[in-house]
């Protein structure tokens, strides 16, 4: 009977310690609620104070102190460099400086009302457990891992030691390029040098590629965003402002304050391996899910601005099936890389279509911004993004391969990844690792081995801690304790596969070494694996003697949950006011519509032409031979290849002289290039631009698309740049 009663004592005794621990943990939770709220409440109104007193400061300041001093500056009587900030006082009288200061005063007094009330309702618990939600730093690591696979994939597409092929009176010194082109740090030498152009391309590279897998990423994403910023501006200084690159290049910047190298990372790796502490990759926090809301945000403001700038520059006639129809036969007749011009087959279509078409794109971008708020809309709009991309490449032309796959940002592959894991370990069983418990290699190999199993197809299992008899018998092998102690033991579908051979089973299980795997199988490789592996299982205690020097440590408790909830939610409220500021300048751009590299009002397409009328051009070529054929200058200055970057320059071809002239040098140059490259007897010897006028609204059906307007042609011989030129109104080479 005491017998039965200590055991039943026994038995009770752990339960009332679950009971203690899961009304302690319920306290917990409660308490930090609790905290939560408080801490919220006590932002949210030092928010309101400071905003407050900034307010009234900034009102005294533009009411009180900058007026008189403009007034001063515009009679020359002010500091001089006030004084050289007015210069019309010829055409326009103090009034009007002060009227321009008083917009300058009223849009900062509203973007500060905006930022708060943004802020207010963002930082809310309700909005940021419903809308902001939770995020794993695996989710972070994989948006860190494919926006630099975007930007290295683009910047391997593009051809940067070209540009210092063209001529200088190209660069247009866009946005905050200028500041580098005054700075005395060699960037105008760097621009006209193809070595150091190549080089620049290459760090580029290796600097996203050490940004995909996760190296060092405190230093490698900010150094990464910084590099493609230069190289991408480099490219729009020398055709104009396209706006590819530009949202993988927002979410690089955004990833570089936030801890994007938690997860799916060598960082991580390194931490792992060491024993050193590293944040659960499969916890989420409310840290990682508002580090990819930001990133979220930096990919639907564009698009929701484009859709504005629709509507403010076009109005409702944006999408007059008028205005549309000029959209896309002027891009399937300018020269572009693209060949096909399926555009042109809808010229007998009916009107209804293409404002179809128009309504489509307008809806589709302002709506794409219900992504911030719906979990329905991620997993809907990307995909009606990807559509529209699609059928922009195909009507238009024009190529958005970055925001095609950032798309993929949008959607969590934790469920599809466990699906896969749980579909393998059905069909194809689990494998189960062997390995010694005493040896720290041995640990620190399994520890790294974990993380690279996403699919979670690997068990490992500390033979120590096994009874080996039964596990023989359950498993019908015959291991001996001797034999797992000098090397691993891998299972895999009831056979057994020791040292090297064993690596060789995990590395067909683990994607990370898919690339690997099939090297691992030809006979050198194999027994010079062997024989590696063999010396270090053998030499493994003197090589790893402890795990002292970088144990894993527990955290400590001396702040309690209350500490880590309030630092958790002073982040999250910093994030908040981060969110708010991005979101106000995003529509301060766009509102003044701002174009100053980086930053863009996003105004693609914006412009409304409803004259029925299309304006392109022509490029033909001639040869040694004095075989005239349509020319591709793509084939010539590669980095203006994409997307025709090269439509500004040939526009000029029609202009002032000095413009005239700026296109003469360039279609020299690119002749040049393409003459180098070209056999014998193919080389270029004039190039002619026809400049073309189709009135599609009265001759649909016309056979030459419009008439020729206008011409230059320019002759090319070696050891000259360009020679002559000559204008007529009708023929052809």
């Amino acid at each position: 009977m005491l017998k039965g009663l200590f055991a039943r004592g026994r038995t009770i005794k752990p339960k009332m310690r679950l009971i203690r621990g899961t009304l302690s943990k319920s306290w917990g939770l409660r308490l930090v609620n609790r905290n939560n709220n408080r801490f919220i409440i006590a932002g949210h109104i030092r928010l309101l104070l400071v905003l407050m007193g900034l307010s009234l400061v900034w009102i005294m300041f533009a009411k009180l102190i900058v007026p008189p001093v403009i007034e001063s500056a515009y009679r020359g009587e002010s500091w001089p460099f006030l004084n050289r900030m007015i210069l019309g006082q010829a055409e326009s009288p103090v009034s009007h400086y002060l009227q321009k200061w008083d917009k300058v005063t009223i849009t900062v007094l509203l973007s500060g009302l905006g930022f708060s009330l943004i802020a207010l309702v963002i930082s809310s618990p309700a909005f940021i457990r419903n809308i902001v939600g939770e995020a794993t730093p695996g989710s972070l690591g994989a948006i860190r891992m494919w926006t630099c696979t975007i930007l290295l994939l683009t910047t391997y597409l593009e051809d940067l030691p070209s540009i210092a092929l063209l001529p200088v009176e190209m660069s247009q010194h866009e946005g905050t390029m200028r500041f580098l082109y005054s700075l005395p740090i060699g960037f105008a030498a760097l621009v006209t040098s193809e070595t150091g152009l190549r080089v620049f391309q290459w760090l580029t590279m290796l600097v996203l590629f050490l940004g995909v897998i996760g190296w060092h990423t405190r230093v490698v994403i900010p150094l990464g965003a910084l590099c493609h910023f230069l190289l991408l501006g480099t490219l729009v200084d020398y055709s104009f402002f396209w706006h590819q690159n530009l949202a993988p290049l927002y979410v690089m910047a955004v990833l570089s304050f936030t801890p994007c190298g938690d997860g799916w990372s060598v960082d991580r790796l390194s931490k792992v391996y060491q024993g050193r502490i590293s944040p659960d990759a499969d916890r989420a926090s409310p840290i990682y899910g508002w580090s990819r809301y930001a990133c979220w945000l930096m990919i639907a403001l564009p698009y929701v601005e484009a859709g504005l700038s629709k509507l403010r520059d076009g109005g409702s006639f944006w999408w007059d099936a008028v205005n549309m129809k000029e959209k896309l036969f002027s891009d399937a007749l300018n020269p572009r890389e693209f060949n096909w011009a399926f555009s042109l087959s809808l010229t007998s279509a009916p009107d209804i279509l293409f404002t179809f078409l128009g309504i489509f794109t307008v809806v589709g971008e302002l709506s794409f911004g219900i992504v911030l708020f719906s979990r329905t809309a991620r997993r809907i709009l990307p995909v009606v993004a990807i559509m529209m991309h699609i059928g922009i490449l195909l009507l238009q032309r024009v190529l958005f391969l970055d925001l095609i796959l950032i798309q993929l940002v949008f959607f969590d592959f934790n469920r599809i990844r466990k699906a896969i894991g749980q579909r393998l370990a059905i069909y194809r069983g689990r494998i189960q690792v062997l390995y010694d418990g005493f040896c720290p290699l041995c640990r620190r190999t399994v520890r790294l081995l974990a993380c690279l199993d996403i699919f979670q197809r690997l068990e490992f299992l500390d033979f120590r801690l096994l009874d080996l008899n039964e596990y023989n018998r359950s498993q019908a092998l015959n291991l001996k304790p001797d034999n797992l102690e000098k090397e691993m033991y891998v299972i895999s579908r009831g056979q057994a596969y020791h040292g090297f051979y064993g690596y060789r089973v995990i590395a067909l299980a683990l994607p990370a070494f898919w690339l690997l795997a099939p090297w691992l199988f030809f006979p050198l490789v194999s027994s010079l694996g062997a024989s590696v592996y063999g010396f270090t299982a053998r030499n493994r205690m003197k090589l790893f003697s402890c795990d002292s020097h970088c144990p894993v440590e527990p955290l400590k408790e001396d702040g309690g949950v209350g500490a880590a909830a309030k630092t958790t939610v002073y982040q999250g409220f910093g994030y908040a006011l981060a969110v708010s500021a991005i979101t106000i300048i995003a529509f301060v751009v766009w509102f003044y519509h701002v174009e100053f590299y980086p930053l863009t009002s996003w105004d693609v397409y914006a412009y409304s032409d409803t004259s029925g009328r299309v304006t392109y051009v022509k490029v033909f070529a001639r040869d040694e031979h004095g075989v005239s054929f349509p020319a591709r200058l793509e084939d010539g200055i590669g980095a203006l290849s994409y997307d025709a970057r090269y439509s500004r320059v040939i526009q000029k071809c029609f202009g002032q002289p000095p413009d005239v002239d700026v296109c003469k040098k360039f279609l020299a140059a690119s002749a040049s290039v393409y003459n180098n490259r070209a056999l014998p007897g193919g080389k270029l010897t004039h190039y002619e631009i026809q400049k073309w006028t189709w009135d599609f609204r009265n001759n649909p059906s016309d056979p030459k698309y419009g008439n020729l307007t206008d011409r230059l042609i320019l002759g090319i011989k070696p050891g000259l740049k360009f020679l002559g030129q000559t204008q007529e109104s009708s023929g052809g080479l």
